[in-house]
């Protein structure tokens, strides 16, 4: 049964537009890109991106997001604060769980309706 959410179509594009592309970039070597989207109480859908890249460690876990942070040789620092604020603005919550050398998953938190 599909699930619906109510959204601005382009900013939820640009938001899964650049996790996956973070997610692809980590990945040097190859490996898995897992999407998975769950129902939850019939209030909210988890949409969980998750890789094999390099991971990220704890002490710069809760910098994700943070205006001009990156982990990346070339990059501003903006798309996930972007996407920070993409997921705010649909009342969503964005999570991020990484282990260094394993992979991280972002699970993006929507309400229904």
């Amino acid at each position: 049964k599909p699930i619906q959410i109510s959204c601005n179509e382009a900013k939820i594009k640009q938001l899964f537009i650049n996790i996956i592309k973070n997610a692809i970039e980590s990945m040097k070597n190859g490996g898995k890109l897992i999407v998975r989207i769950e129902e939850r109480k019939k209030q909210y859908v988890n949409i969980s991106i998750s890789d094999e890249g390099c991971g990220i460690s704890k002490e710069m876990l809760h910098k994700i997001g943070t205006p001009f942070f990156t982990t990346k040789k070339s990059g501003n620092g903006l798309g996930l604060m972007i996407c920070k604020n993409i997921i705010e603005e649909h009342n969503g919550s964005l999570t991020v769980e990484s282990v260094l050398n394993k992979g991280t998953t972002f699970i993006i938190r929507l309400p229904i309706g």
